[in-house]
């Protein structure tokens, strides 16, 4: 496993979901953040194994949380925990592993993606952002939580932390509009971003066309 993909250890994991992530950014400090005006379907993309699983069903009682991950023995483990704890309203689902992740189709466009510590693990998170603001309706909010670029002594190693600037920066890139940025916790930074009136939705190839007359010829 390369230092890229520290988010893959079950050590890590297993963190993401400890008294100490809750000490250095409370989940109430995250809820006043944002604006969660509207909500019916959140997607939780990257939840893990559920940090914020216990605050959704708090905070929103009537919306249901879908909870993404590109691993499948985390989604086992987020299945495991619905029945055992009895988790109501919540649907764990696989998204490929992508550059540029797309929702599935059959999964209700959201009002809103959370994405808490999983932009800065992508090669381009501008990129990113891209796809899931193209996965939700027009006006849909992309709600963003990452590491501070500093030392903590925990987490990701500075070099693997995207700071708020460039994040800023990225969202930018893509015709995006951060509508909201600042630090939560001493350790941790939030940024809503919505497209921007220049923002074209649709789909489109991110791979390069490539010539195929020849392949029909007889």
């Amino acid at each position: 496993m390369s230092e890229t993909e520290y988010y893959r250890s079950l050590k890590y994991q297993e963190y993401l979901i400890s008294s100490h992530r809750r000490e250095v950014c409370s989940p109430e400090d995250v809820y006043s953040f944002f604006n969660w005006k509207g909500l019916q379907n959140l997607v939780d993309f990257g939840s893990g194994l559920g940090f914020y699983f216990t605050e959704f069903r708090k905070w929103f009682p009537h919306a249901w949380i879908w909870a993404g991950e590109c691993q499948q023995d985390i989604i086992d483990k987020i299945l495991r925990r619905k029945l055992l704890e009895g988790l109501e309203n919540i649907t764990p689902f696989y998204i490929d592993q992508s550059d540029h992740p797309l929702l599935p189709e059959w999964v209700p466009v959201p009002e809103i993606i959370f994405a808490s510590l999983s932009l800065s693990t992508f090669p381009n998170p501008g990129l990113a952002m891209d796809g899931l603001i193209r996965s939700m309706k027009a006006g849909g909010r992309l709600f963003i939580v990452d590491w501070s670029k500093t030392e903590s002594g925990f987490g990701p190693k500075i070099n693997e932390k995207i700071s708020l600037d460039k994040m800023k920066f990225l969202a930018e890139e893509y015709k995006l509009e951060v509508t909201k940025s600042g630090r939560i916790s001493e350790y941790f930074y939030g940024m809503e971003v919505k497209a921007s009136p220049s923002f074209v939705y649709g789909y489109y190839d991110l791979k390069e066309e490539e010539d195929d007359s020849t392949i029909f010829k007889i």
